[in-house]
């Protein structure tokens, strides 16, 4: 941790990343779905040119491209997958620090005596 980092800090910045996680996330998964899209595409079109008769090499090199495209939407599902546990995990340390120093922060907030400056509990 941060050396000073306060509990309304430690919230801000826990919760600040969980949302840029998410907002990232769903552009994660809709990349995701556009490349598996873009793959069998590209498997049908391989398809309909070995129809065509189109010569063989091309068709064998569509239907490489086809399985290269699979393996990247492939790939791209499974970060979307990391980064949607990646932003329950930011949820969880944000329940986390409510749990474990809300009712601190909630004690000195109500306290009817002034907190000492700084400097003394450093001191000490």
């Amino acid at each position: 941790m941060a050396a000073g980092l306060t509990y309304r800090q430690l919230l801000r910045e826990v919760r600040s990343l969980a949302r840029e996680i998410g907002r990232d996330t769903d552009g994660h998964r809709q990349l995701a779905k556009a490349l598996e899209d873009e793959a069998r595409d590209t498997g049908r079109i391989a398809e309909q040119i070995s129809a065509l008769k189109v010569d063989s090499a091309t068709v064998a090199e569509t239907r490489e491209v086809g399985r290269i495209m699979q393996g990247i939407s492939t790939a791209a599902i499974a970060y979307a997958a990391a980064a949607t546990e990646a932003g329950q995990h930011a949820r969880t340390a944000d329940q986390q620090a409510v749990t474990d120093h809300d009712g601190i922060q909630q004690a000195v907030d109500s306290s009817p005596v002034e907190m000492a400056d700084r400097g003394w509990y450093t001191q000490e």
